[in-house]
């Protein structure tokens, strides 16, 4: 079985071996292209995704920013109009009170003794108007 090792010659062993060896390492390098390629098709891919969500972040980050100068002139709204309310809820109690003191003024007015009680309280509201006017 080893004669036909013999017949070839240690120059043509070296060289098939060679051969063989350099077989293998293409067919090795042509497998890792092919996966090469495919893994810079993928990082090329989520390079794509991270720049649109990069985008889409610095889209959403100026709605936010937006969104929140709007909040703050609606809270800037909304405390005016709680003074305003207040200031006005004070000038209407103010007013409340004052006609509250002129209805007593009025209720506390006698009626005359032997007078028709209809003409002294027509009398008593026309006394009445005049001051509100005179003011």
């Amino acid at each position: 079985m080893m004669a036909w090792v013999k017949l070839v010659p240690a120059w043509g062993w070296a060289l098939l071996l060679g051969l063989i060896l350099a077989v293998g390492q293409q067919i090795r390098v042509s497998f890792l292209q092919a996966e090469l390629e495919a893994e810079r098709t993928a990082r090329l891919d989520d390079a794509d995704k991270l720049g649109a969500c990069r985008t889409t972040r610095t889209s959403l980050l100026g709605q936010v920013i937006e969104q929140n100068g709007a909040l703050a002139g609606l809270r800037a709204a909304e405390l005016e109009r709680a003074n305003r309310a207040r200031d006005m809820q004070l000038q209407v109690e103010g007013r409340a009170q004052q006609a509250d003191q002129q209805a007593q003024q009025v209720l506390q007015e006698r009626t005359p003794a032997g007078v028709d009680a209809c003409t002294a309280a027509s009398q008593a509201f026309d006394d009445e108007l005049r001051r509100e006017r005179a003011q």
